[in-house]
Parts: C-alpha cells; sequence; structure tokens
C-alpha cells in the first residue's frame, strides 16, 4: 500500500468515527460503541453487548473508548506523515543527485490539506493537543513536499503555483491555527512554514498589521508587539527565518515607495527594531535558551549595508553623526548620479532607493533625522549673549565640536540627502535652503538677544525674562511672533527651492514626495529640541503645527496690538477650529518627538538626571498645545471605532505623562484629559 493511500484509509476511518449515521442513536458515542459492537458480534441478535461486558470488566466506559479511538488514529496519522518527509542522496548515471522531500506528491498533498481541514473542523472544542499535532503535521508535509531531483551543487528553488482547491483547503487550514505559541528547539513555528508554503499568507498578515495601524493612529505598537500573542508569534517568526524579514521588509519599503504613507513606514520601523531587540534578549520575548543561542547575527537580517547598521543602530552621539557622514559621501561620489538621462542611469537610480540601499536602512532610524535636525539650529548660536538655560555645557561642546565644516552645514547636507538621494544637483538645493534658513534663525535670535540686553540695562523687569537656569541668571524668551515670523520664511523658502527641483523618483515612486513632505515639515522641530527652555507656549505651539499640518497661522487680517498678544499669550483659540485629522495629527506629532528626545538623551548628556530633565522640559513647553489637541479629539466625539481609538490615546497619554519623569502632578487639564479618555 502507498503513503496516500495508507493515509488516505486512515482520514476515512477518523472521519467515520466522528460523524454521526445512526438517526437514532442518542449521541455519536453511543453510534461509535454500536457499531464497534456489531464488528465484534458473530450473530445479529440484538442487545448481545459482548464490548459493554468487556469494558465493565476493565474498568473503562464507553466515551473513554471512543476518545481513545479518535486519539490513536490521530496520533498514527500525525506518525505516518511525519516519517514522510526525507532528505536522501541518490545516484544516477555516475552523478549525485538531492531528493528533498516526501513520498506524497504535491497533487496529493493538496488531497491531505482538504481532509484535513474537514476533520479539524469536528475536533475543535476537544480539550487535548490533536488539532494542533494533526494540523501541524499536514502543513510540514506540504512545505517539504518532494522536487524533481536536481544536481546538489544547483541551489535553484522550483516555484509551485497551487490549484484553486488547494489554495482554498490551505485557507481553511488557517482558520485552525492555534491561539498559543511556543518555539521549540529543532522546531519549525506552524506560522513560518504556512509563510514558506504561501507567500500570499506573510502577505495578509503583514497587511493585516498595517491595516490596524491605519485604523489606530494611536496604537502603542511596542508593547502591542510585545503583549498580543499574534504579533509576537510573527515577529518572532521573522527572526527564526531572516530570508523571510529580508522579504517582509524589501515588501514593506515597496509598498512606502508607491504610497509615501508613514504608516509603512512606521510598521517597517517597529519591524526593524523589534527584531533587532529579539536577537538582542530573545530570553525576554519567551524564547529557550537553547532557541534564542542559536539565533544568527545581525547580519543575516541586514545583509546589504550592514556596516551601517553597526552605526544607526548605536548611541546617537557626534562621532557616530561623523560616521555617518562619511558613508553618505561615499556612496555619493560611488554612484555619482547627477541627473538620470540614460536607461542605464535610470537603473542606477532604481537601486539607489530600493530596499538593499543605504537609503533604505537610514529610513529605518528615524532619529537621526531628528538629531540632524537639532544641529542645524545649533551652530553659530549667540551663546555668551543668550543665556542657554536649555543647552548645558556638555551638550553645547556635544552639538558644536569643532570641525573644518560647520555643524549646520554637515546636518544639512544629511537631511538633503534624506529628502533627496537621486540627484545631487537637488541636494545643493536643498542645503543651501537649509543652511540659510538656519541662519536667519540664528539672525532673529541675536537680535531678540541685543533687545533684551538693552531691556536690561533699562528696565529691571521685562515680561519677556521669565525662566532663569540653575546658576539664576535670567533668560530671554523666544515669543510666538519670533516663532511666526521664522516659520513664514521657512516655507516661503521651501516652496522657492522645491517648486525648481526635480522631485523624487520614477513614476513607479513618485508618491514618496507624501513622505518628503513630512519630513520637510518636521525639520523645525529640531528648533524645538535646542531652544524649548527659551520658547513660550504659543511658539512651541506654531512649531507643532507646522510639523503636524505643513500650514503657517494667518494673521495678517489683524493689524492691530490684539493679534501679536493672541500669539504671545497662552489662549490658542485656532487649535479650536483643527479637524479631527489635524487634532489626531497634532498629538502623533507631540509623541513622537518625545519618543525621540527619549531616545536621543541618554547619549547627549553626561548624567541621568540632566537626560530627564531635557525630556521634560520638552513635555512642559508642549504640554499645552497637546492638551488643547486632545480636547479637540473629545468635542468632535468618538463613536464606532473611535471608542477604540480613544482608548489607545489615554494608554499613550499615561505612558507620556511619565516618560521622564511626571512633571504634571495635580494637573487639573491633564487629569480631566485623563477622566474624559477613561469610559
Amino acid at each position: 500500500m502507498s503513503r496516500f493511500a495508507e493515509i488516505t484509509s486512515l482520514f476515512a476511518a477518523l472521519a467515520s468515527n466522528l460523524q454521526t449515521q445512526d438517526p437514532t442513536a442518542t449521541n455519536e458515542v453511543d453510534l461509535s460503541i454500536s457499531d464497534l459492537n456489531r464488528s465484534l458480534n458473530l450473530s445479529e441478535a440484538p442487545r448481545v453487548r459482548i464490548l459493554d461486558t468487556a469494558l465493565s470488566l476493565m474498568c473503562f466506559t464507553a466515551p473513554q473508548v471512543y476518545d481513545s479511538v479518535i486519539e490513536y488514529t490521530v496520533k498514527t496519522i500525525v506518525t505516518i506523515l511525519s516519517s514522510s518527509v526525507e532528505c536522501t542522496v541518490l545516484r544516477t548515471n555516475e552523478e549525485r543527485v538531492l531528493r528533498v522531500g516526501g513520498l506524497v506528491s504535491r497533487s496529493d498533498c493538496a488531497n491531505v490539506m482538504e481532509r484535513c481541514a474537514d476533520i479539524l473542523g469536528k475536533l475543535e472544542g476537544r480539550k487535548d493537543d490533536l488539532c494542533a499535532l494533526l494540523l501541524y503535521a499536514v502543513i510540514r508535509v506540504a512545505a517539504l513536499k518532494p522536487c524533481f531531483p536536481r544536481p546538489i551543487r544547483s541551489t535553484s528553488n522550483l516555484e509551485v503555483k497551487f490549484s484553486d482547491s488547494s489554495t482554498s483547503a490551505l485557507a481553511n487550514l488557517c482558520c485552525h491555527l492555534p491561539d498559543e505559541f511556543k518555539v521549540k528547539d529543532g522546531e519549525v513555528p506552524l506560522r513560518l512554514l504556512l509563510w514558506h508554503l504561501d507567500p500570499m499568507i506573510l502577505k495578509q498578515d503583514v497587511l493585516q498589521i498595517l491595516e490596524e495601524i491605519i485604523k489606530r493612529p494611536f496604537l502603542p505598537l511596542s508593547m502591542e508587539f510585545y503583549d498580543r500573542t499574534e504579533w509576537r508569534s510573527k515577529v518572532i517568526c521573522l527572526v527564526l527565518s531572516p530570508s523571510v524579514f529580508v522579504e517582509t521588509r524589501a515588501l514593506l519599503h515597496g509598498w512606502f515607495l508607491m504610497t509615501g504613507l508613514a504608516s509603512v513606514m512606521e510598521l517597517q520601523i517597529e519591524f526593524v527594531r523589534q527584531v533587532l531587540d529579539v536577537i538582542s534578549r530573545p530570553m525576554w520575548w519567551g524564547i529557550s535558551m537553547e532557541v534564542g543561542s542559536k539565533l544568527p547575527f545581525s547580519h543575516a537580517y541586514f545583509p546589504q549595508e550592514h556596516h551601517l547598521l553597526r552605526i544607526l543602530a548605536g548611541p546617537i552621539s557626534q562621532e557616530y553623526f561623523q560616521n555617518l557622514i562619511d558613508n553618505i559621501s561615499a556612496a555619493r561620489s560611488h554612484t555619482g548620479v547627477h541627473s538620470v538621462t540614460s536607461f542605464k542611469k535610470a537603473g542606477t537610480k532604481i537601486n539607489i532607493v530600493d530596499h538593499k540601499s543605504m537609503w533604505a536602512m537610514v529610513m529605518n532610524f528615524p532619529g537621526w533625522f531628528f538629531f540632524a535636525s537639532m544641529l542645524l539650529f545649533c551652530d553659530n548660536s549667540p551663546v555668551d549673549s543668550f543665556h542657554f538655560g536649555s543647552i548645558p555645557g556638555s551638550i553645547k561642546r556635544y552639538l558644536m565640536p569643532d570641525a573644518e565644516v560647520s555643524s549646520s552645514t554637515a546636518a544639512a547636507n544629511v537631511i538633503a540627502w534624506i529628502l533627496n538621494p537621486i540627484s545631487e544637483s537637488d541636494q545643493y538645493l536643498i542645503v543651501d535652503h537649509l543652511v540659510k534658513v538656519s541662519e536667519l534663525w540664528t539672525l532673529k535670535c541675536s537680535s531678540l538677544s541685543e533687545c533684551n540686553d538693552i531691556k536690561r540695562v533699562h528696565m529691571k523687569e521685562t515680561s519677556r525674562l521669565k525662566l532663569h537656569d540653575k546658576d539664576g541668571i535670567t533668560s530671554p524668551e523666544l515669543d510666538g511672533w519670533t516663532v511666526w515670523l521664522w516659520l513664514k520664511e521657512f516655507r516661503d523658502m521651501y516652496i522657492e527651492v522645491f517648486g525648481k527641483s526635480v522631485h523624487l523618483m520614477t513614476s513607479n515612486t513618485k508618491k514618496f514626495s507624501i513622505h518628503q513632505n513630512m519630513l520637510l515639515r518636521r525639520i523645525p522641530l529640531g528648533i524645538l529640541l535646542v531652544y524649548a527652555n527659551h520658547l513660550n507656549a504659543a511658539g512651541c505651539a506654531l512649531l507643532l503645527h507646522y510639523a503636524a499640518t505643513g500650514t503657517v497661522q494667518k494673521f495678517s487680517d489683524k493689524q492691530n496690538s490684539g493679534w501679536k498678544y493672541d500669539l504671545q499669550g497662552n489662549s490658542m483659540t485656532w487649535i479650536e477650529q483643527y479637524t479631527e485629522a489635524e487634532a489626531i495629527a497634532g498629538c502623533k506629532t507631540v509623541f513622537d518627538i518625545t519618543d525621540v528626545t527619549e531616545r536621543i538623551s541618554p547619549s547627549m548628556f553626561e548624567t541621568e538626571e540632566e537626560g530627564l530633565n531635557f525630556v521634560c522640559q520638552l513635555k512642559l513647553k508642549s504640554g499645552n498645545y497637546f492638551l488643547k489637541c486632545i480636547k479637540r479629539l473629545l468635542q468632535v466625539k468618538f463613536d464606532g471605532d473611535g471608542l477604540q481609538m480613544q482608548r489607545d490615546l489615554l494608554t499613550r497619554v499615561i505612558r507620556w505623562r511619565h516618560q521622564g519623569k511626571d512633571v504634571f502632578q495635580n494637573n487639573k487639564d491633564l487629569d480631566y484629559v485623563c477622566d474624559a479618555l477613561n469610559v
């Protein structure tokens, strides 16, 4: 008897025992026992129950026998399926060939999956693990289906397309995936086998997470990937198969280039972060020491540009930033792309931004973009006349080292390359633009400093001198009017420069400009990170508003002193006109900049206390804008799916409150917001 015939007969016997054919039988157990009784009786005499008598003598009950028949039939099927997989070396015509797979053919595998899908539906509800055992055995046989013999030196993979019936059977099997997930030494996880069996399942799993991220903008991804069993299993499966992780990253990168959606890049960044976290501390993720010790090193997950990974995943510091600049300069000189006219150069253009590129690697570590934005506004600052309460001496030396190229120019080069890695001519335009707006900001700060120095001589008190550093020296405060004037210049110069420049990519990736614009809007947040201690609430709100929406508030229609007071004051009534999308973007901007600050602060300060103060300082200045955005969302009134978004927002608000340290104790506005969200 062939192996497939054996398996088929066992499935038929199992199905027979699991279904009711006698309408007079009170239950399936009675039917199974009566059928077995008839097979043991030599006559057709009714009411002769040899089996019942024997069972009574052996102290077995009928249900126990029924369960044993089912159990051992399933285990027999599992044993046969497990033994049907083989890997042997054969000799034909004086040549060795490798036979990989088993004794069940491709077409027979489809029939086995169909029969298994029927059986699993009837086995559901049992407390034992028979369903999981049978499902794993069938999927393993299908994933390791026999391949045609080929020379051992050959490494090509034969792609086999499923028929419609096989695809349907596989989909039915996926419905029975167990909720529990365990990683066993020497055993490939079931989900990973499914991904190898049909790559569309991998794409659907990734798409399911992406759709939830889009639907729930405040979803705490790091917590979800760790706490949610299904998502955790997907991350661990990516770790166990570096090749699948590379494919997943390439898939998301392709989607990002075609759509420009920030949520796609957000998921890709989170996958990279979680995979690196798992391989660094596998036992924290529930992986045993035996399995964790066998995990590959990081180069298996990042076969291209792995040297760059060491820089990007390391501490965010000036030294590592200089290494990043050197790598970018080397890449630019190697490609030498100034314009794209020939077909050959067009191919090079695509390679510069594909998933194997340096640019793709840098995009997975957004903290460096924010760090470059900080450096952009730190150079040539009027340190002597403008007391830097927000930048201690240690961070000043850290951000403004002695170098041949100024920090702002170096930062502008990195930002320009991230915004447009294709055309060097466009990069030169962007660098020139960024350096000019940086100098413009320095000029405004200097003017404000000189103005306040005069006031310090002629006045003992002034409303702008509100802040004190640890030495008790008062510091001038940048008001909303100064920030508004600079933002207007920044926006106008951006329109001028990017109106002339050639936009990024080809027709297949032209929608990346959506993300390009979002990055541009976030450059002014570097001002917030460096000058938070010298910006009043209105100035911080204007920077956050521009980063979230890309617009500058219009006040030109108010030609009186009242409109300037509105910028300087704390009312910020214009936030009350936000749409739901703008309020969501405002909240996310505050979350993002706080997370980035928390990540970069440990490597930027000499003591932990200074780093905590840096985070808390940013929270204090952005808190007013943040709370008004939440209140605006509460006015919109969450309903339907919005209730889940409301719960997500509460989770993020509580976490934000305790980042660094809680500086909002007994804050009535924040307490009100938390109470309103906690429904």
